[in-house]
């Protein structure tokens, strides 16, 4: 069941050329997290947390305490508001798409009939 949800995952990556964004995610996410271990001089467990919660904008202690952890954090939010938005972009204009081609082949098959429904 997981190999048939990966697989359809995949192929409606692949359709709408989403892998960009995919990568673009894990990149900042990632990143993210090697810049906080750094410059707020945390474990990993502890970076990891601050990373996630400031990407998804939780709140709970994301600042940090340096002028770099805040500014990391402030580039996690903003990322993940432009990741969120791109996504929820694609993801509508790929339910528009499919809901008006198929009203073009409705009306195309009107056509052919000489109007008749």
């Amino acid at each position: 069941m997981v190999k048939i949800a990966l697989d359809k995952f995949m192929a409606y990556t692949n359709d709408n050329r989403l892998g960009v964004t995919v990568i673009l995610l894990f990149s900042i996410v990632f990143i993210s997290f090697l810049i906080t271990q750094v410059v707020e001089n945390k474990d990993p467990l502890d970076s990891l947390v601050m990373v996630s919660n400031a990407f998804t904008s939780n709140g709970y202690s994301v600042l940090g305490n340096s002028i770099l952890g805040k500014i990391n954090s402030i580039f996690l939010v903003w990322g993940g508001y432009i990741i969120s938005g791109a996504g929820t972009a694609t993801l509508t204009a790929a339910i528009l798409l499919r809901h008006f081609n198929s009203r073009i082949k409705r009306l195309e098959k009107i056509i052919e009939n000489g109007g008749d429904e």
